[in-house]
């Protein structure tokens, strides 16, 4: 038993690894400056930039640029997360810098490595049927 569990332990150890591995994974954590905002609360001025972020991430995913974006909804505050794959943080700055939302100054943000551990990954595509 002892044999299997060793092995097992130093799996289940690297996967959580503390260290940030060079995988070139950032989550962007943003957040709305204002902190009553929210779709109910924007103002006209807001509508376009916020128009245009929605559009940023899409740009991002056709580039491959792209893992995944979310928003979480905490009482304390709304924001959003999106993990991109970069060189290192710099690109990964530029990426958050290039946001409409942080460029008009509506949310603030913050670039962190990230490393994936765990992944569903979808299956492939079933051919249409004739």
């Amino acid at each position: 038993m002892q044999r299997i569990f060793l092995p097992l332990i130093l799996v289940c150890a690297s996967a959580v690894a503390q260290t940030p591995p060079p995988r070139g994974e950032f989550l962007l954590r943003i957040e709305p400056v204002r902190k009553d905002f929210s779709l109910y609360t924007m103002t006209e001025a807001e509508r376009p930039i916020l128009a245009r972020h929605v559009a940023y991430p899409n740009s991002l995913l056709a580039a491959g640029t792209l893992t995944f974006a979310g928003q979480a909804f905490d009482p304390k505050g709304l924001f959003g997360i999106i993990v991109v794959k970069a060189a290192d943080s710099d690109a990964a700055s530029a990426i958050l810098n290039g946001d409409p939302t942080i460029k008009n100054k509506l949310f603030r943000g913050e670039v962190i490595p990230f490393h994936t551990v765990f992944e569903r990954r979808c299956p492939p595509a079933e051919p249409p049927a004739h």
